[in-house]
């Protein structure tokens, strides 16, 4: 049933969320593997590493034989072969022996540690030991790193190089991962055009078409369908049919505030429900959410800052879930605002703006140019400021959250001239 309030973020998040799920996994291969949510924890089938080893060159002995070696008196042993990495020779280490050993080969049995060869000298076939060693000096246990049994990754853990290279370490060529979310991207309207066309006289590009593509792919999903309609109620519901047969999540762009010419939210109510249409935030205000064939169909703002910012707020955390990631969100922290900011109580506001490190801690410096449309702040921003609903205004200086959509400038603490332009 339509909500025809206007809901929270935090509450209009909560029913997003409540209305996807989890998709089904799928094996993939290691290469294709990273960026992906963990299906199902993964269980060692073996110890790392599989066998004790030589964390150095040098020697393989028994400790005891070392407890009074020194640069003037060293411990002479009788030197009875030589291991190299991969390869297992069939020697034992006995009191007053040792075995020239390489990193990474087996420790033959009978050793309980290595010494390094910068410590020793030959004497035919003798080695000279010139200082003491400990019982599993210089030797890398059999399991130091990973247990057999032991839970190694869960379920949603987001897969880096780390991590396949882990699985390649235990055997694993092939990944349970959960399947990527398939996007239909619809945008709408007549006076929008394709980024190849040349410009009639009262119209735009299709800005949305690029932009939310790419965050779809951020996000962790595939764009599958792609379609701009005119602003037709007919084309709009036969798009959305369309789209709805072949992918888990449908995103349409404009048409969902109450114009003459906005068509979505009847589209949307004539093939599916509609959950809510209107967020207490800005940019972003008009957002609607609901099902269409069963699927989850957003319909965000035309204007493409408002797209990309109710995208980062309530659609990204979507596909997150639906791709298996235990993180949804981006991360938030505190920040310093450069310079004042006047607002108009009663909707969130999401300032795009610049996060820097300085040595008094993280200072946000708002974009010049916050509008909906005006594109060009995004360019710089590496993060949203949040003012909240019930303030007037914030002065220089006032302690806000800041959502980090990238890491990129977070280092650099030079101004950006972003806050005089602004003021």
């Amino acid at each position: 049933m339509e909500d025809r309030r206007m809901l929270s973020v935090e509450d209009a998040l909560a029913r997003v969320l409540g209305g996807v799920a989890r998709l089904e996994l799928e094996l993939v291969p290691l290469s294709d593997a990273v960026g992906r949510a963990l299906a199902e924890d993964l269980v060692a089938p073996h110890a790392l590493p599989p066998f004790a080893n030589s964390a150095m060159d040098g020697y393989a002995l028994l400790a005891a034989d070392t407890s009074a070696a020194s640069p003037a008196l060293p411990a002479r042993l009788k030197v009875v072969g030589e291991v190299a990495a991969g390869r297992c020779a069939d020697l034992r280490v006995v009191a007053g022996s040792a075995v020239r050993i390489m990193t990474g080969a087996p420790i033959p049995p009978g050793a309980d540690a290595v010494v390094m060869v910068e410590a020793t000298a030959t004497d035919g076939p003798w080695v000279l030991v010139r200082e003491p060693v400990t019982a599993g000096q210089h030797v890398r246990a059999a399991g130091e790193d990973v247990r057999a049994g032991e839970v190694v990754m869960a379920a949603g853990d987001e897969l880096g190089p780390a991590h396949v290279g882990m699985l390649a370490s235990l055997g694993m060529p092939t990944v349970a991962v959960v399947r990527r979310p398939r996007v239909a991207l619809i945008t709408t309207g007549d006076e929008v055009v394709d980024a190849a066309q040349p410009l009639r006289p009262g119209q735009i590009r299709n800005a949305d078409r690029y932009s939310l593509a790419a965050q779809v792919a951020a996000a962790g999903a595939d764009v599958a369908f792609f379609r701009h309609v005119r602003d037709d109620l007919d084309e709009t519901r036969a798009a959305l049919v369309e789209a709805a047969a072949g992918a888990d999540a449908l995103i349409c762009t404009g048409g969902v505030s109450v114009g003459e010419y906005d068509y979505l939210r009847a589209a949307m109510e004539s093939h599916g429900s509609m959950s809510f249409w209107r967020v207490a935030m800005k940019p972003g205000k008009p957002l609607a959410f609901g099902r269409v064939a069963d699927r989850p169909c957003f319909g965000l703002p035309g204007n493409p800052v408002s797209a990309m910012v109710t995208f980062e707020l309530f659609v990204r955390p979507a596909l997150r879930l639906m791709g298996g990631h235990k993180v949804l969100q981006r991360p938030t922290v505190r920040a310093k605002l450069a310079s004042p900011v006047a607002h108009e109580p009663g909707r969130r506001e999401y300032l795009r703006a610049r996060t820097v490190w300085t040595p008094d801690g993280m200072v946000a410096h708002p974009a010049a140019g916050q509008g909906s449309a005006m594109l060009k702040a995004m360019l710089s921003a590496n993060s949203l400021a949040v003012v909240p609903e019930g303030v007037a205004s914030l002065p220089a200086g006032a302690s806000v959250d800041v959502l980090i959509l990238t890491e990129a400038g977070l280092s650099n603490s030079e101004p950006t001239g972003a806050d005089e332009e602004r003021e």
